[in-house]
């Protein structure tokens, strides 16, 4: 099996309540939310696997998107586990040695900004990083626009079956991340924009 430097996990396994559910299927702008980050990871030839919640939320939909994408599809094996539990099942899924995490809804992300994330990367070889996270100036970070190294999988693991602790926050503090500034992947940092209500669908900027 080849074993790629970079693959990419898309977590779509979300609720969506504020948004009225269905979340990777809701259309901004004329797309599919869960598109925007597929188009980009696909554009820069990055092999990837979209998680989806325990409970497919639309199989026609799904099956669809597989059609369309031919990428890995998973889904989280046990229901209300966060986040965490779609990153431990996109890394089971795929064989690459550093993982970029991005959420479903991020329809401003750009080539350009998930370039300059990758980049930190011999950084954070030497390093002995095991996740490179974006950082703002008031301190708050952006984990779910960030890489992870397959080292840390074991880490993730363990704290999944402790079921203690599922904080994302919880999960970095043992990976001696690599902070970047955020306005270095991206200057205006519009990318870290979210959709999480009806309101911003109609919002087209």
């Amino acid at each position: 099996m080849v074993i790629h430097i970079i693959g990419g996990i898309i977590l779509s396994g979300g609720k969506g309540k504020r948004i009225g559910g269905k979340k990777p299927f809701r259309i901004f702008n004329g797309k599919y939310l869960i598109e925007y980050p597929s188009d980009v990871l696909k554009s820069l030839n990055i092999p990837f696997v979209t998680v989806f919640a325990k409970n497919s939320i639309d199989l026609f939909k799904e099956k669809e998107y597989l059609i369309k994408y031919k990428c890995i599809i998973s889904f989280d094996l046990i229901e209300d586990k966060g986040p965490l539990m779609g990153i431990l099942c996109g890394m089971r899924a795929l064989n690459t040695k550093w993982f970029v995490v991005l959420p479903c809804d991020c329809p401003y992300i750009s080539i350009e900004a998930l370039k300059n994330l990758i980049s930190k990367i011999d950084t954070a070889e030497k390093n002995n990083n095991l996740c490179i996270i974006p950082k703002h100036e008031n301190g708050y970070i952006e984990p779910l626009f960030a890489l992870y190294k397959r080292d840390s999988l074991h880490i993730l693991n363990n704290i999944i079956m402790e079921d203690k602790n599922l904080s994302i926050r919880y999960f970095i503090s043992h990976l001696n991340p690599l902070y970047v500034k955020a306005e270095e992947l991206d200057e205006t940092k519009r990318i870290f924009k979210n959709i999480n209500t009806i309101e911003e669908l109609k919002n087209v900027e």
